[in-house]
């Protein structure tokens, strides 16, 4: 492969040496490729995961998923983007040509699957970083934690021409991942409609995306849940009915925004039910532990749906602990992993473009590239309260 350029990159090189900036080299665009000039990347918790040894692709690697940027070379084949176009990067990246992408079903590509996410190579088998010294450097996913990657063509979108000017292409990085992932959590897993009644479970970066959205659909009413007091004013900022105390009961310190004071003492159920005026018939969880899914099924509505996102715990089990009450009460129970990539993101772009939320709004801390590794220790000590975005 020709075209190697210098560029620099946050690599991981094992869970003790965590983070290192280097300077490695990236390859010209292939048949289908764009390169990109990234403006910033979100510190997204999964990463955490992946920080602690819980990745599928072996250090020494370059993650990083959440992005925006400038388009400065394409490669052969490539027409719906050209140098110079901004765009988001979905962390989803549908190949467009298996059975899967085929069917509509970019969620379920295989190569992505396994060429990109556990491979941390591109469709045709090969890398796109290298040392400077030759040896290899995959990329985890998409592996944009650094100042260039190249990408698959399938993974950009253009902002729209009237998008808001005043709006940092830095900040849209967000609607990547945590934009994404409510997008599809809304609109394809739940089917939201005008009129319904939400709880969402954890205000984090997801959590802060599904109330805006299910707000921008007409819900009648939102509560969201978490256990810091600074997520549970964002969830009130980004449109939420009332912001409680996860706990339950609630915890010495829990702060109850908008209920009255005489609720505080009753079950979660309760507080909940007295701020909506009925059961929820949507719940999302976008935490994702045993405790968080039990808390969802006994607090939605008869007959509604429990949509999960989060991957809190992703080595422990979900339990359904009555299956008989569960089938009597009608109850769904939905995975969702992410919307459609290729479907949803400029409907998501749209959405937001047209006031769902503004992206900065999201963005509670702000790290230059060459602390990329306190970004990340600041997610995991759970003190980012919506997304900490990383800039160049």
């Amino acid at each position: 492969m020709s075209g190697w350029r210098p560029t620099v990159a946050a690599v991981f090189e094992g869970v003790d040496p965590g983070l290192k900036i280097r300077r490695v080299e990236v390859a010209a665009p292939q048949e289908g490729e764009v390169l990109l000039e990234v403006a910033a990347c979100g510190a997204c918790h999964s990463d955490v995961h992946k920080l602690r040894g819980h990745g599928t692709v072996a250090p020494p690697c370059v993650f990083g998923h959440e992005l925006s940027g400038t388009i400065t070379e394409t490669g052969p084949s490539v027409d719906r983007v050209r140098p110079g176009d901004r765009v988001v990067c979905s962390f989803l990246v549908p190949c467009g040509k298996c059975a899967a992408c085929a069917a509509g079903a970019d969620d379920d590509c295989a190569p992505f699957r396994s060429a990109m996410q556990r491979d941390g190579l591109r469709f045709d088998g090969t890398h796109r970083y290298r040392f400077l010294d030759g040896a290899a450097l995959r990329a985890s996913g998409v592996g944009g934690l650094a100042r260039h990657v190249v990408l698959p063509a399938t993974a950009v979108f253009p902002l729209p021409n009237d998008w808001p000017s005043a709006w940092p292409l830095a900040d849209a990085a967000v609607l990547g991942c945590a934009g994404l992932t409510a997008y599809g959590a809304v609109h394809r897993a739940a089917r939201l409609t005008g009129g319904e009644r939400v709880l969402v479970i954890g205000a984090g970066g997801v959590g802060l995306c599904v109330i805006a959205l299910a707000r921008h659909a007409g819900v009648v009413g939102t509560v969201a849940t978490d256990l810091r007091q600074g997520a549970r004013r964002a969830a009130l900022d980004f449109g939420a009915t009332a912001a409680l105390d996860g706990a339950d009961p609630p915890s010495a310190a829990h702060s109850v925004e908008q209920v009255a004071s005489e609720d505080t003492e009753r079950g979660l159920a309760d507080r909940v039910r007295s701020v909506l005026g009925g059961d929820p018939d949507v719940v999302f969880d976008t935490i994702g532990t045993s405790d968080t899914l039990l808390q969802a099924q006994q607090i939605v509505a008869v007959g509604g749906r429990v949509v999960v996102t989060g991957l809190g715990g992703t080595s422990g089990r979900g339990i359904i602990p009555d299956l008989t009450v569960f089938v009597r009460r009608k109850v769904a129970l939905i995975g969702s992993y992410a919307g459609l990539p290729r479907e949803d993101m400029p409907r998501l772009l749209d959405a937001v473009r047209s006031g769902a939320f503004d992206p900065a709004r999201l963005v509670s801390a702000r790290y230059p590239f060459a602390q990329a590794a306190r970004a990340y220790a600041e997610v995991a000590a759970g003190r980012i309260v919506g997304r900490a975005l990383i800039e160049y």
